[in-house]
């Protein structure tokens, strides 16, 4: 996926949400998400994570709050095909511009009431489990900044 980053953005929020790391470049991590869209819902979507300190672990499923804005980006069909060679995705969000956060940290406890951790548990409750080794290298991440 190729995201283009603008010099001024605008926050529309603050949210809480699971992420499982797919793809790094510099200090943007490209993240997979399940989104309670309807209740009991699962939709997938490609996020994007401003992480400056590395507080990301590649290796697992964090659990981040921090502020929201919408970034346009490129190829997340293409991203989307690729995850669902490995993993099973019931609803995929179609979409032009993904979310990104920033000044983002890490909740040690999270609220399982909040859409975009509540979707990563219905996903889980369905499909059991997520091998997070199989999604390293799927996909790759390009910033193209525009002034």
């Amino acid at each position: 996926m190729k995201i283009k980053l603008k010099s001024l953005v605008k926050v529309v929020g603050e949210e809480e949400l699971a992420i499982i790391p797919l793809a790094e470049n510099e200090y943007f991590v490209e993240c997979l998400n399940f989104y309670e869209d309807v209740e009991g819902g699962r939709q997938a979507r490609l996020v994007v994570i401003v992480d400056k300190y590395g507080i990301i672990r590649q290796d697992q499923v964090n659990f981040i709050k921090g502020k929201k804005t919408f970034v346009d980006a490129i190829g997340i069909e293409d991203d989307f095909r690729k995850i669902q060679t490995v993993l099973k995705l019931d609803r995929v969000a179609r979409m032009f511009k993904v979310p990104l956060y920033f000044d983002i940290e890490i909740v040690e406890k999270p609220d399982v009431s909040k859409r975009g951790i509540k979707g990563f548990y219905n996903y889980l409750s369905v499909h059991k489990e997520i091998d997070i080794s199989k999604l390293k290298g799927l996909v790759s991440l390009s910033i193209e900044e525009l002034v």
